[in-house]
């Protein structure tokens, strides 16, 4: 049985390398993002070029 993890509403420091493999993107792509748009996961997610 495999615990499912609850749903983030932000992209937290420490997640960032993560995150940014899982979406086909550099950390660098992704700070840009988050300058732009914030760290809000879904709207990170949504912009993610895949």
């Amino acid at each position: 049985m495999t615990k499912k993890r609850p749903k983030r509403d932000v992209v937290e420091v420490h997640e960032e390398a993560v995150f940014a493999v899982e979406n086909g993107i550099t950390h660098e792509e992704l700070w840009d993002l988050i300058r732009k748009l914030g760290n809000d996961r879904e709207i990170l997610v949504s912009a993610a070029p895949f």
